[in-house]
């Protein structure tokens, strides 16, 4: 069942952060995050999900290295597949992270945002390919188009594990943050990345 992609853009995580928070300020349930419908096993504590085609995502982007230092963690990401299109731009991902030990690097997500909302719309199916083969090429990996059937597995591995991460959650708006595959932010009740990384913080350090 296809859903439609509805971006979640709080304007205030894109101010400066403000004052610290006290020990006073415990992230609250219903408030600043949610329990999911079904939680997800064995995945990562953090997991931020996202889209190369969400602008929002491509802003987030820029902020993920000051809300792991804030927040003390690492981040993982995974793709949706809401749609045929979402789907597409996974496979994309996808066949970047498995060659980079699930870590693409800022510079290579960066090319791949500019491909997805900047200009694969005007391009022919042939220069798609063409543009998408020089990006893979300029960091010396293997384009979508070239994989191996090895390869194709793992990432049809990957796109099957968003699907159930995405049910599992009823994700819905990007991007979002799972925690200990159980705990959802909600972003717009945030006033700034520090009290984002706060309740990330907290939710992953959380003891049910």
């Amino acid at each position: 069942m296809n859903k439609r992609i509805k971006f979640l853009a709080p304007a205030a995580l894109l101010l400066a952060m403000l004052a610290g928070c006290t020990d006073n300020n415990v992230p609250k349930e219903g408030t600043e995050y949610t329990v999911v419908p079904t939680p997800t096993k064995n995945v990562d504590n953090v997991v931020e999900v996202f889209s190369l085609g969400c602008g929002h995502c491509r802003s987030m982007e820029t902020m993920l290295p000051a809300i792991k230092k804030l927040a003390d963690v690492d981040v993982q990401q995974m793709h949706v597949t809401f749609n045929k299109s979402a789907e597409l731009a996974a496979y994309i991902y996808y066949t970047a992270a498995i060659q980079t030990n699930g870590k693409p690097s800022p510079e290579l997500k960066e090319a791949l945002f500019s491909f997805v909302q900047d200009q694969s719309a005007d391009m022919s199916e042939e220069d798609r390919q063409a543009k998408l083969n020089e990006i893979f090429a300029q960091y010396g990996l293997i384009s979508p188009y070239a994989l191996s059937e090895a390869q194709r597995e793992q990432v049809f591995k990957l796109l099957t594990e968003s699907r159930e991460l995405e049910t599992n959650a009823e994700i819905t708006s990007v991007p979002s943050f799972l925690i200990q595959g159980k705990y959802l932010v909600n972003n717009a009740e945030h006033e700034s990345l520090e009290d984002l990384a706060n309740t990330i913080q907290y939710l992953s350090q959380k003891k049910d």
